[in-house]
């Protein structure tokens, strides 16, 4: 829990990211299984060591998912992967596409949702982080289950837009593309 930090003192005083690392991944386990993440983003409880075996190779640079943890305040409270779509051929026929980068992100303090810290982290770590590394790629997918409306609203707020709905196994997930050069002054 990120206590200590009064939202309204450090929001918009500068989110930052990192890389995750090897040494985060105890903690990432302990985030990955509180309550508020079971709904959407990591459905069953994970071990420390599934955790190793999923998450140490993109920390380790060995795949091509780069993940990020957002910083506030000088601690960690969100993670973030970015992705090349052509790189995961089994996603991009999944969700009928086949260039641009794809995301996937998470606020692991659940007194930080609904604060706009998700929008911000967003809208940041496209324009810092996941566009510059993909200098050739135009646009950015991101795919929610339709019944997380938190986070559709959270895309569709620096301009995300619907693209299609397809299935990710059994769940109904809404597509949605942002292009880079609509993202403009997202960060608000």
């Amino acid at each position: 829990m990120v206590t200590g930090l009064d939202w309204r003192m450090i929001h918009g005083s500068g989110i930052t990211f990192r890389l995750l690392t090897e040494r985060d991944l105890p903690q990432l386990a302990d985030w990955l299984n509180k309550p508020h993440l079971r709904r959407f983003f990591q459905k069953k409880t994970v071990s420390l060591a599934e955790v190793q075996a999923k998450y140490g190779p993109r920390a380790r640079g060995e795949t091509p998912t780069r993940c990020h943890l957002a910083i506030l305040g000088g601690r960690p409270f969100g993670y973030l992967q970015n992705y090349r779509i052509a790189d995961y051929p089994d996603w991009a026929a999944m969700i009928g596409e086949n260039d641009g980068i794809g995301i996937d992100l998470a606020i692991f303090e659940p007194d930080l949702i609904g604060k706009g810290f998700g929008r911000e982290m967003l809208a940041r770590y496209l324009s810092e982080i996941a566009f510059p590394r993909f200098a050739k790629e135009g646009r950015c997918f991101i795919a929610h289950e339709i019944e997380n409306v938190a986070a559709l609203r959270n895309s569709d707020s620096i301009g995300f837009r619907y693209v299609r709905n397809f299935l990710e196994g059994d769940l109904d997930t809404v597509l949605l593309v942002l292009d880079r050069d609509e993202l403009g002054d997202a960060r608000g």
